[in-house]
C-alpha cells in the first residue's frame, strides 16, 4: 500500500468569481406586507380571479364587499392551462367551509385566452392591467412594478395606478423563476423552496455571468470545483436573475420612488433582498406575490360590474371543474370580408357540448364567440391607405415592367408606377411576399427587408420583361430639413436583392440611385434617362415625368382625407390608434 499525504493532494482553493454583498446586509431593504385571509360566510358574493402562467396557474376567490381573498390555489401548469386551472378550481372548493356565489370570473396570464373560453367568460384581461390594479390597491404610490415569473420577466411603470412603461424578457430564461429553480436542482440537488434560506446564509456570493443560463450553469461548475459552499453559490444564482433583470428588461427605464416586487418567485425572500441590493432601492413585496395577477383580475372585474360595464353571472365551481373539453379539427383562415392573407390555423374546441372556433391572430373568431358583430374594415384605415398607394394605373401595352411593393414603394408607388405606364408600359407587381424568398438572404435582416426578397421571389415567378429596383437615398420631409433620409438598407436595395438572387442577373433591370429629399425636380434627369433606356425621347419621359408626380401628390392628397376622416370619427369613438413611422 502507498500512503497519501492528503493535505498535498488537496488545498484550499481560491475563488476566481468577483464577490457580491451578502444578502443579509440588505434584508432590512425590504418591506414584506401581510394580508392574511378571511373565513368565507355561506352565501358570500364573490369574484373568481384565474392567473393562467406559463409556469403556474394561480386562483383565488374574493369576496365583493371587503376584497377579502377567502380561499387560493397555486399550482402548476404542466402546459395544459385548462386542466390546471380546473385542478385549481377544485383545490378551492375543497378549502371552502361553506357555499359561496359566485357571481363574475375574471381570467388574465398567458394562457387566458383558452382559459376564458373555457370558463365562458367575457371578463379576460391581460396580466400588466391586473398586476398594475393589484399594487395599486396596496398603496395608490406605486410607479414602478418588478415582476418576475417562472418563464417571463416584466417591468411596468406607473402614474396613478395606470400603466404608461411596459417591458417583458424576449427569448432569454436566465432571469426567470425556472431557470432559478433548474439550476438550484440539477447542479446542487436543492429544492426551489430551499434557495431562499440558502442564499440568506451566504457570506461572499459569487458574481455570476448574467448573460445567458448556459454561461452560468458552467459558471456553476466553476463555482463547485473551487469549494464554494452551497449558500455562496445559492445566493450568486439569486443575485444573477435580478442582475439579469435589470440589465435586460428593465434596462435604462426608470425605477420610481415606490417599487413594488411581484410574482411567485418573491415567495423566496432572497430574490426581492437581492433586487434591492442591486437596485439600490428599497423594495415593497405585496401579500402573497405570487396571487397578484388572480387578485389584480378580480378587483378589475368588480370594478366593470359597479361602473356597469359587465353583467352579473353565475358561476358554479362544480360546474367549471366536470365542464367536459375535447380539441377537435384545425381549419385554415380564408381572410373573409377583411381580405386578410395571414391564413391563420383555427381550432374547434368543444366546451361542454358547445363547438367554438378558437385562435387567429386577430380577434376575429374571438369577437364570433362573444356575439360582437364587428367589421373589421370599418375601423382599419391602414387598408385605404394601401389601396390608394398600389393602385394599378390604366394599361397600356404589351411589354411589362415589374415593380416590387417592398420599403419606399410603400410611398413612391405611384410616382414610379404611372411614369412607367406612361411610357406604354403595363405594370405588375407581386400578389404576396412569398416566404421562398425570406430563405435567399444572405444575411440577418430585419423583416422590411425580408418581406423584400420574398416580393422579388414572387415577380421572378411573374416574369416580367423589365424588373425596377431603384436605390431611394430619402424623401423631402415638409418643415424637416435634417430628417429626410432612408435606411442604409433601402438605399442598398438593388445590392443585397442582386447578391441573393443570382437569376436577376439575366433578366433586363431598370435602375438609379435617387434622392427625393430636397424634392422630385433635381432628379428629373434620371427619369430622361430611364425613359430613354426604354426607347422613348425626351418629351415622353418629361411628360410621364408630370404625371407620375401629379398621381404621387394625389395620393398624398387622398391619404390626408383619411387622416381628416379618422379624426372626425374619433370624435364618435372612445379611442383611436395612430401608427407612426416611415412606410
Amino acid at each position: 500500500e502507498i500512503e497519501i499525504d492528503k493535505e498535498s493532494v488537496f488545498k484550499e482553493g481560491v475563488m476566481t468569481f468577483p464577490k457580491n454583498e451578502p444578502l443579509s446586509k440588505f434584508v432590512n431593504m425590504v418591506d414584506f406586507k401581510d394580508m392574511p385571509f378571511k373565513t368565507a360566510e355561506s352565501g358570500d358574493s364573490c369574484i373568481l380571479g384565474v392567473d393562467v402562467g406559463s409556469t403556474t396557474t394561480k386562483a383565488v376567490v374574493m369576496r365583493a364587499r371587503d376584497n377579502a381573498i377567502l380561499a387560493s390555489s397555486y399550482l402548476r401548469t404542466m402546459g395544459d392551462p385548462i386542466k390546471a386551472t380546473r385542478q385549481c378550481l377544485d383545490e378551492i372548493r375543497n378549502s371552502l367551509d361553506v357555499p359561496v356565489e359566485i357571481i363574475g370570473l375574471g381570467v388574465t396570464g398567458s394562457g387566458r385566452k383558452i382559459v376564458g373560453l373555457y370558463c365562458e367568460t367575457s371578463a379576460v384581461y391581460n396580466e400588466i392591467m391586473a398586476h398594475a390594479r393589484a399594487a395599486s390597491f396596496f398603496d395608490r404610490e406605486v410607479d414602478t412594478i418588478f415582476e418576475i415569473g417562472g418563464q417571463d420577466a416584466k417591468y411596468t411603470f406607473l402614474s396613478n395606478g395606470v400603466a404608461l412603461d411596459y417591458a417583458m424578457n424576449e427569448a432569454c430564461s436566465a432571469g426567470t423563476g425556472s431557470f432559478l429553480e433548474e439550476s438550484a436542482k440539477e447542479s446542487l440537488n436543492i429544492d426551489y423552496r430551499e434557495i431562499g434560506e440558502y442564499a440568506l446564509k451566504g457570506q461572499s456570493p459569487p458574481n455570476f455571468s448574467d448573460q445567458c443560463a448556459a454561461f452560468i450553469s458552467s459558471d456553476i461548475k466553476t463555482a463547485i470545483n473551487e469549494g464554494i459552499s452551497r449558500e455562496d453559490i445559492c445566493a450568486g444564482l439569486v443575485y444573477s436573475i435580478c442582475l439579469n433583470y435589470t440589465n435586460r428588461v428593465k434596462a435604462m427605464r426608470p425605477v420610481g420612488k415606490k417599487v413594488f416586487m411581484q410574482g411567485g418567485v418573491c415567495l423566496n425572500h432572497a430574490v426581492p433582498v437581492a433586487m434591492a441590493a442591486v437596485t439600490g432601492k428599497e423594495i415593497i413585496v405585496p401579500p402573497h406575490p405570487g396571487l397578484m395577477g388572480a387578485f389584480g383580475v378580480s378587483l378589475m372585474v368588480k370594478e366593470k360590474l359597479q361602473a356597469g360595464q359587465l353583467e352579473e353571472e353565475r358561476f358554479e365551481l362544480g360546474a367549471l371543474i366536470s365542464k367536459e373539453v375535447r380539441y377537435l379539427n384545425t381549419f385554415i383562415c380564408n381572410g373573409g370580408a377583411e381580405k386578410c392573407d395571414r391564413k391563420c390555423p383555427i381550432r374547434i374546441i368543444e366546451v361542454g357540448g358547445k363547438k367554438f372556433p378558437f385562435g387567429g391572430a386577430c380577434n376575429k373568431y374571438e369577437n364570433v364567440r362573444l356575439n360582437l358583430p364587428i367589421n373589421r374594415n370599418e375601423y382599419i384605415y391602414t387598408t385605404d391607405r394601401e389601396k390608394i398607394v398600389f393602385e394599378l394605373p390604366e394599361e397600356k401595352g404589351l411589354e411589362t415592367i415589374g415593380i416590387s411593393k417592398s420599403l419606399s414603394m410603400n410611398t413612391l408607388f405611384p410616382l414610379f408606377s404611372n411614369f412607367f405606364s406612361s411610357l406604354g408600359f403595363r405594370i405588375v407587381v407581386p400578389e404576396k411576399s412569398d416566404p421562398r424568398g425570406w430563405d435567399r438572404k444572405k444575411s440577418e435582416f430585419c423583416f422590411p427587408v425580408e418581406l423584400s426578397h420574398g416580393y422579388i421571389y414572387d415577380l421572378l415567378e411573374k416574369n416580367p420583361d423589365y424588373f425596377f429596383i431603384p436605390a431611394v437615398k430619402g424623401l423631402e420631409v415638409e418643415n424637416s430639413v435634417e430628417n429626410s433620409v432612408f435606411c442604409p438598407f433601402v438605399q442598398s436595395e438593388p445590392d443585397w436583392l442582386m447578391g441573393s438572387f443570382e437569376e436577376l442577373k439575366s433578366k433586363r433591370i431598370l435602375t438609379d440611385f435617387f434622392d427625393f429629399s430636397r424634392g422630385f425636380e433635381k432628379e428629373k434627369e434620371k427619369f430622361v434617362s430611364l425613359a430613354k433606356s426604354l426607347g422613348r425621347n425626351r418629351k415622353e419621359a418629361l411628360t410621364a415625368f408630370s404625371n407620375g408626380v401629379r398621381s404621387y401628390e394625389d395620393s398624398v392628397r387622398r391619404i390626408k382625407e383619411i387622416g381628416d376622416r379618422f379624426l372626425e370619427n374619433l370624435e364618435k369613438s372612445d379611442f383611436g390608434v395612430v401608427i407612426f413611422g416611415r412606410a
